[in-house]
């Protein structure tokens, strides 16, 4: 779109996209003058309803001629679309500045002109609907534009309002709004008194935890005091809050003239202080206004520079967000896939914005819960904005509700419901990430727009199979994983061109050989397998890159073709963690440690509370030699799950490479016990026990292994180990010989790992790490 003519319009960039339309900045080659052009979003294309409804926008707003609303110029159709052509505003939104730091004369300002906007547009009969700071423009001259009626209201038009989700944005809704029942003028008034409540404190006037208890708080609660906000706001301005904020529209300000009256007679004294005399009202503003409008006489021009930049100084865009655990209303466990999936979609969504850190699903699910603070994990996770949601389902519907907050003044971003079926639960979760991403203030890339927005199937019980797959895959557990894959099988025969099931499937098989429940010829392949058809029917799909990378590594020992995969994943999917820490696992390998520390630093950023990225961090310190600081990193893990059992055992390690013997013993029993005695905890204890000099107990952990090996996959790499652990070099080479055989994906560590130290001067140790295809690295030279 950007560089192409519309009639004689000259497209020139993308300003931004909202619920109901896509805007432009264009330039009218006519008139020569810079317009804004809306379009109706394609999906909406095909809808009858919404084409009205956005012809009603235009003409609802286009009737409107005041200096504080934005002007509609025309409305046009280009092909089957149709567009607005209204006034380009070269500004900020009241979101972009220090809302709650505005001097008390400039909140009366803005306020006033938004009231005027408002008492223009009720006198035609529209009523706006959606009045927050969002919504409101300051442009450069400092004066107020409203923008955005597409929530408007002809009063005695047809009702053409979506059916499926609440008009406005809730920490502004009137009672009636949120009741769903008819509103007039006076529910925008109420808006615009929750705006001023804002501007003044900083806060919306009414709070919750979530979308449930922030309507509760509306309908039966009343605001906070201003003073508990600042002591020095007047009780004027109380009194115009309490009017305004009534919950019967009876008892509020019944036209927005009245309203704009009263602040008004709250201006006028600031006037007469600022000219040297006090009117004889006894209207008064606060005492910090007082104190400014008595030095504006002598103000210098430093000062009011100093002044204007504060005011007016560009906010950044927030670039951190936690999407926290959606609560389950229901509390029935057959929703419980939906909600985590809901949740999951809108993280892997949001995390393809290269300029969001959004954290992963490993670190919010820590917060999963119904009494968590969403203010207070936002400032411990170090997040700039939380989304919290509720989903209920009813039959086929499903009712969500959102909340975004901004972490560091507790201010509601956005609010939203929505009733959808489940057959229309993609369309829900694409307006959701939309939504959001507007609300951040973000600008967005074309391809970003598209990764927001992409669907990989149409079947939405594909779509359903696909979220049980991945609900079953995060337990981890090895009956969950095989009845993930069947899921996801499942998936993929309802739609057989479904990517991120395919995925799905090769994740599976990844963690059920990474984790020794299957042999790597059983495994492996069929995660290459699955990962490459998922290429092929979508080569932009980072985690299908992520997933064959991991399997190049591990299994096909192609360092080259993986780092190239992993790169290339990390660049379609910016948020992926694991793609992160897996490359910084085959970086470490290599000895390529300050660029490991650095690619794991990225994905420690976006999932800071994932055990396994933790883990993993500490073995690359451990590869390094660097045993103090990998124990260090290892207990840190354990503080977040001390049932972690891949935390004990590279911890057992790195005590037995420090001499602690029992401290290594107690570690790996502690292994074994939370695995049910997993080989790779039993091989640990026999190389424990071996350097420790208890021969006769390594001897009986090893029969275990040699035992087990006859009946299930046991990884010949860990019993190797425990032979270099009693010393028997041939037999350790014997069985290694094994791992190259078998492709145990354990080899790639071969050339790290310190247990084998004793053996690099051995040609045939270098004889296998040349057939592995590893690099030799400066192993001696690090060592200590």
């Amino acid at each position: 779109m950007i560089g192409t003519t519309i009639s004689h319009y000259r497209i020139l960039e993308k300003l931004g996209e909202g619920g109901m339309g896509v805007v432009y900045k264009a330039h009218d080659t006519k008139l020569d003058r810079d317009v804004a052009l809306k379009f109706l979003p394609p999906r909406f294309a095909a809808s009858d309803s919404d084409k009205a409804r956005f012809i009603q926008e235009a003409k609802a707003a286009s009737s409107i001629n005041h200096p504080n609303v934005c002007t509609i110029h025309d409305i046009r159709e280009h092909g089957k679309e149709l567009f607005i052509v209204m006034e380009y505003v070269e500004g900020k939104t009241l979101r972009d500045l220090p809302l709650g730091h505005l001097d008390d004369g400039t909140v009366l300002s803005y306020a006033i002109q938004i009231g005027e906007a408002l008492q223009e547009a009720h006198a035609k009969g529209i009523v706006h609907r959606d009045i927050k700071a969002d919504n409101i423009m300051l442009n450069t001259k400092g004066q107020i534009k409203v923008m955005d009626f597409g929530l408007a209201k002809l009063r005695g038009s047809l009702k053409l309002t979506r059916t499926t989700t609440t008009v406005g944005t809730l920490g502004y809704m009137s009672p009636e709004q949120i009741e769903g029942r008819d509103v007039d003028g006076r529910a925008d008034l109420f808006s615009l008194g929750a705006l001023f409540f804002e501007m003044l404190t900083g806060s919306l006037p009414f709070r919750g935890d979530h979308e449930a208890s922030m309507m509760y708080s509306i309908l039966n609660e009343e605001p906070q005091r201003l003073e508990s906000f600042r002591e020095d706001l007047s009780g004027d301005l109380q009194r115009i809050v309490d009017r305004a904020l009534q919950k019967n529209p009876k008892d509020r300000y019944q036209t927005a003239a009245d309203f704009v009256k009263d602040l008004r007679q709250l201006q006028q004294p600031a006037k007469d202080v600022a000219g040297g005399s006090r009117s004889s009202r006894g209207v008064t503003l606060g005492r910090r206004s007082r104190h400014i409008l008595l030095a504006a006489a002598g103000v210098t021009v430093v000062t009011l520079v100093i002044v204007l930049y504060a005011l007016f100084r560009p906010h950044q865009a927030i670039d951190s967000l936690a999407v926290l655990p959606f609560a389950n209303v229901n509390a029935n466990q057959s929703s419980e896939y939906l909600v985590d999936g809901i949740t999951e979609n809108l993280i892997n969504r949001l995390s393809k914005i290269s300029k969001l850190t959004v954290l992963a699903r490993g670190t919010v699910y820590r917060y999963k819960g119904p009494d968590v603070d969403p203010l207070k994990t936002g400032r411990e996770l170090g997040v700039r904005a939380v989304l919290t949601g509720k989903i209920t389902q009813v039959g086929n519907d499903v009712v969500i509700g959102t909340e975004l907050v901004d972490v560091m003044n507790g201010a509601h971003l956005w609010g939203e419901q929505y009733r959808r079926t489940l057959s229309d639960i993609f369309t829900l979760q694409e307006e959701i990430a939309q939504e959001i991403s507007q609300q951040l203030r973000l600008r967005l890339t074309g391809e970003e727009q598209r990764q927001l927005t992409k669907r990989y199937t149409e079947d939405s019980d594909a779509y359903q199979l696909y979220l049980k797959g991945l609900f079953s895959w995060n337990k981890r557990m090895p009956e969950d994983l095989l009845k993930g894959i069947e899921y996801f099988k499942q998936a993929v025969a309802k739609d057989e061109r479904y990517a991120l099931a395919y995925v799905g499937l090769a994740d599976s098989y990844t963690l059920l050989g990474n984790f020794n429940l299957l042999a790597p010829k059983d495994a492996f392949p069929k995660a290459k397998e699955a990962s490459m058809k998922a290429l092929t029917l979508d080569n932009t799909l980072g985690e299908a890159h992520a997933s064959l990378a991991y399997a190049e590594m591990y299994y096909d020992w192609d360092g080259q073709a993986a780092e190239k995969e992993f790169k290339r994943a990390i660049e379609l999917s910016p948020g992926h963690a694991m793609a992160y820490n897996w490359y910084a696992l085959l970086l470490a390998s290599k000895h390529r440690f300050e660029e490991a520390g650095l690619v794991r630093k990225r994905a420690l950023e976006l999932d800071p509370l994932s055990p396994s990225i933790n883990i993993d961090a500490g073995i690359a310190l451990y590869f390094e030699r660097k045993y103090d600081g990998a124990i260090a990193q290892y207990q840190k893990t354990l503080e977040l799950n001390n049932a972690f059992v891949a935390a004990y055992i590279p911890l057992g390690g790195a005590y037995v490479k420090k001499g602690m013997y029992k401290e290594a013993v107690d570690a790996f029993q502690r292994a074994s016990m939370f695995s049910r005695g997993h080989p790779i905890a039993v091989a640990g204890l026999g190389y424990t026990y071996a350097m420790f000099k208890k021969r006769d107990e390594a001897l009986t952990m090893l029969d275990v292994l040699l035992e087990r090996r006859k009946e299930e996959y046991v990884s010949p790499y860990w019993i190797a180990v425990v032979y270099t652990g009693l010393g028997e070099t041939d037999r350790t080479f014997e069985w290694l010989g094994k791992a190259l055989s078998e492709r145990d994906g354990y080899l790639i560590y071969l050339n790290a790992e310190p247990i084998f130290d004793s053996l690099r001067s051995d040609p045939r140790f270098t004889a296998l790490v040349t057939k592995i295809g590893l690099e030799e690295g400066s192993v001696r030279k690090t060592s200590r």
